[in-house]
């Protein structure tokens, strides 16, 4: 679920466009993205967002297609996140360092060109009222994927603070570990597709189960 501050959008706030990102990473509701913004497109599509709900809506490529331009027209997953600009720093390069929080998942209806060369979509979020709802996962289930979690850091010879690591709840934790575990894109895809939490506990552990690439960074905290 989504932090809960008076800044975020409402459910039934949410707009009925945003403009659009893509990314080969996963952005899940309640999660963190940190984005490196530099291009024309990049700043005019952030100052649209700015201008009216502060929400990107970031999605994947799929892997098997080639982009002119990450906020160009695309072909990629029609299922993505919203993210709110929590905070940006502009830089004396002209970039524009941004921490999106995610807020709701989408599915994309339509993608429009605007005038500046960024595209915006249409979205539905229907379905998705749960990305603002508690949920409980069954212990046995957390237990599994820690589990599963441990084996992998083990395999790969990694380590990690477990005192820290415990004391998450396992949304938390899933959001963060999503952006450092070395997944690919249609791992990511799936993860955030997975209906609840629950379900994507599950799904995590089993492709933990199944996999022996080492993560991104040598210690986790």
């Amino acid at each position: 679920m989504i932090p809960r501050t008076p800044f975020i959008q409402t459910f039934a706030q949410l707009p009925e466009q945003l403009p659009i990102y893509t990314l080969g990473n996963a952005l899940l509701a309640g999660g963190e993205l940190p984005l490196e913004l530099s291009s024309p497109l990049d700043i005019a599509l952030f100052f649209d967002a700015i201008r009216s709900d502060q929400l990107i809506g970031l999605r994947q490529p799929k892997p098997h297609e080639h982009h002119s331009h990450k906020t160009g027209h695309e072909l990629g997953y029609k299922i993505g996140c919203a993210g709110r600009i929590r905070q940006y720093r502009e830089r004396s390069d002209g970039r524009l360092n941004v921490m999106l929080t995610g807020v709701c998942r989408f599915k994309i209806i339509e993608e429009m060109k605007q005038a500046a060369g960024f595209y915006k979509v249409k979205v539905s979020w229907q379905g998705y009222e749960n990305d603002y709802e508690n949920e409980l996962v069954e212990e046995s289930i957390i237990h599994n994927f820690k589990n599963e979690l441990r084996s992998y850091f083990n395999r790969n010879r990694m380590q990690a603070d477990w005192q820290l690591l415990d004391k998450q709840p396992i949304e938390k934790l899933i959001n963060n570990l999503v952006l450092v575990i070395d997944l690919s894109i249609e791992e990511k895809q799936s993860l955030l597709e997975s209906a609840t939490v629950k379900s994507r506990t599950k799904l995590f552990a089993d492709i933990l189960s199944n996999k022996m690439s080492p993560i991104n960074s040598t210690v986790i905290n």
